[in-house]
């Protein structure tokens, strides 16, 4: 068998490589991931004295990634397990038969007790470090590669493996510069295109040609893995078609169901419901918003009339609409007014698991917008939508210290007439970002509805 029939082309250059740094980052679909694996087997199957540790920052993350992907690259090379290797998940190893090179399998949170498992009698000549990004520094990296080249007098290879953060300021972007500079290190930077289509599929060039339509920065970095940076707004607002609010009744479109979303306020920040419908044309639409803001208003509503208000928005949107909810979304944090929903009127909204970061939520949010398929009504009511959403920035120097965070100050209506909700049946005179965390959470408790990957 030919490796060249089993590598992008872009690969081709690299395979043989044996420089003890190796950086291979790049897009989405670019099949770095399946190369190192066939990379990793082919040089045990080569070399009588050649063990391997493979690392993800988590263990748990091993089994349905790293290990899966090791034993598809055997398939490929025409081993059959049981004859040409044994495979086991507790430990987790696979071990060549013919010469006992042995592939062990960690995280970084245990790569300490696998070491005591490590067969002494074979050098760890490959160290591989997948999905780069999700570990926290370059330190961890440097002790573990230290660890393992020891006893090795001839060669030694570290593979890295990630798809680049768009943030320039984020550590792995300064880390492989850095490493750039250096003549023991090799740094590959592929994408899809110099993969054979057939490989990937046209639905996945589909999406990739739809993205880079819809949000052509985005696009770059998932995509081509360019880091982007990320200066000035956080959403490209050409990626939210803002249409007339009687666009739908005009051309005679149908609303399937509707989905809620809430996030509440306390002393000074609002509560927000944004009603969302998905349309027999295939768009999802903001129909309508509640927002009530208490910031510096000397009586501020109680929980039992925000209860009230929301449930009224909601009744009052299944009639104008004529169909049912599907999602009801509720800010994780918020209990209060969960509570007073449910005691209310049994209304039981579901806490969004917001998952590890803002930023994450916010990429969940970008890759939908990506798609094309959203759509706000311009009422009066969601006239704020489009008002936080061209003003939702990152927070001043957390760019920079690689964490970013989303500027959530309140902010007055300056020269302009205060924000009126029909829904609220009052003046809203500060802004910030409330429908934004509403259109979050609304995504990501509907990832795969809206066709997002998690």
């Amino acid at each position: 068998m030919k490796i060249s029939s089993q590598i992008a082309p872009s690969f081709y250059r690299t395979f043989n490589s044996h420089k003890t740094h190796q950086i291979y980052k790049g897009g989405r679909g670019s099949t770095k991931t399946s190369m190192i694996s066939l990379k990793i087997v082919y040089n045990c199957l080569n070399e009588d004295n050649c063990s391997v540790v493979v690392l993800r920052k988590h263990q748990n993350q091993l089994r349905k990634s790293v290990y899966k992907e090791i034993k598809r690259a055997c398939s490929r090379l025409g081993l059959v397990e049981s004859i040409h290797y044994a495979s086991t998940v507790s430990p987790m190893e696979i071990k060549f038969l013919q010469n006992g090179n042995t592939i062990y399998f960690a995280g970084g949170d245990d790569f300490e007790t696998v070491k005591g498992t490590i067969d002494e009698n074979k050098l760890i000549k490959i160290v591989w470090f997948e999905e780069l990004t999700g570990w926290d520094n370059s330190e961890d990296i440097d002790q573990i590669v230290a660890t393992f080249t020891r006893g090795n007098n001839d060669w030694f290879m570290a593979l890295y493996s990630y798809n680049p953060p768009k943030n320039k300021f984020a550590w792995i972007n300064k880390w492989c510069e850095s490493m750039r500079l250096r003549d023991d290190c090799l740094v590959s930077e592929t994408d899809y295109r110099t993969v054979p289509e057939e490989w990937l599929g046209k639905m996945f060039i589909d999406e990739a040609e739809r993205m880079k339509k819809f949000d052509n920065k985005r696009y770059r970095w998932i995509y081509l893995g360019e880091v982007i940076g990320m200066e000035g707004m956080i959403y490209n607002p050409e990626a939210i078609e803002y249409i007339d609010k009687d666009y739908i009744s005009k051309n005679k479109l149908n609303i399937l169901y509707l989905d809620f979303s809430v996030d509440g306020g306390h002393q000074t920040s609002a509560t927000t419901c944004g009603c969302f419908g998905y349309a027999n044309d295939g768009y999802w639409y903001l129909l309508d918003t509640y927002y009530y803001s208490p910031n510096e208003k000397p009586r501020k509503k109680a929980p039992s009339e925000l209860s009230k208000d929301i449930f009224n928005f909601e009744i009052s949107m299944i009639k104008t609409w004529k169909t049912g909810e599907d999602q009801e979304t509720i800010d994780s944090a918020e209990g209060a007014l969960r509570n007073q929903l449910y005691a209310d009127y049994g209304k039981r909204f579901h806490p969004v698991n917001k998952g590890k970061s803002k930023e994450e939520l916010i990429d969940y949010s970008q890759s939908f917008l990506a798609k094309g398929k959203f759509r706000v009504l311009l009422n009066n009511n969601n006239k704020i939508f489009k008002k936080e959403n061209e003003n939702y920035m990152w927070k001043d120097g957390t760019v920079e210290k690689g964490k970013p965070e989303p500027d959530k100050t309140e902010k007055e209506f300056i020269g302009e007439e205060p924000y009126y909700n029909t829904w609220a049946n009052d003046y809203s005179y500060y802004y910030a970002d409330h429908t934004q965390d509403v259109f979050q959470y609304w995504v990501k408790d509907n990832l795969s509805k809206l066709g997002i990957k998690e």
